[in-house]
């Protein structure tokens, strides 16, 4: 059972990597995936300590690699081993910190393992649910302006475009020549359809429908046709 005085000292740990300004993967972030992810959980039927654990250490590593854009810096990797050491130092039992560790690894829709556990698609949905609806859409325009990118940029040649600034791996390699608009005609398009609970597909589908619609009638306003 995770007790308060636990559930206060991960907060503390976890508080160190996550900004109060950063809307995408910021302290604001994380509460709301968590309470998210609670929320599937109880649903699915999903062991909440696991999640709650998961979801509140799932992207402290997240700062580091999109600031740094260091080739092969992983935050689903390295922040699992950095919540290993947190839980591990805190005297949660070896067998709760391995399980909270794949939620994390196996959090990232571009990369990673596949979420085997219960546990683990309800982190990963609540945590792609973020990424889309009206929610999303104020994150897309977040991360652009935090990396200096245009919101929205033309780009006819999207399959060129992906040769030159995204690895194999889905991973983007110049996040300044990135937009929203490309961000999800390559990604967040296709996020309704990744996700892996019953829960978590009908609230899918509401929060796509509205992205979906955002960015069509962005292009026909910037493109004068609207």
């Amino acid at each position: 059972m995770l007790t308060d005085l636990v559930r206060a000292k991960v907060w503390e740990r976890a508080s160190s990597f996550y900004s109060d300004r950063d809307w995408a993967h910021g302290r604001s972030h994380i509460e709301r995936v968590t309470r998210a992810a609670i929320e599937i959980g109880t649903q699915e039927g999903a062991d909440l300590d696991i999640i709650e654990l998961a979801a509140i250490l799932h992207d402290i590593f997240e700062h580091r690699e999109t600031h740094s854009n260091i080739e092969g810096l992983k935050h689903e990797v390295h922040g699992a081993q950095e919540a290993r050491r947190i839980l591990t130092s805190l005297g949660i039992p070896s067998e709760v910190t391995e399980r909270v560790c794949h939620c994390i690894e196996a959090h990232r829709k571009r990369t990673g393992p596949e979420p085997r556990t219960i546990e683990a698609k309800c982190l990963f949905d609540a945590d792609k649910l973020d990424c889309i609806g009206a929610i999303g859409v104020i994150r897309a325009a977040f991360v652009s302006f935090d990396h200096g990118q245009e919101f929205y940029k033309e780009e006819k040649d999207i399959e060129g475009y992906k040769r030159k600034n995204i690895r194999p791996d889905g991973t983007i390699i110049d996040f300044s020549k990135h937009s929203s608009n490309l961000e999800y005609e390559l990604s967040l398009k296709q996020v309704a359809s990744r996700v892996y609970t019953q829960t978590g597909r009908r609230l899918a589908v509401e929060r796509a429908a509205f992205m979906d619609e955002f960015f069509e009638r962005v292009g026909k306003e910037i493109k004068g046709v609207l």
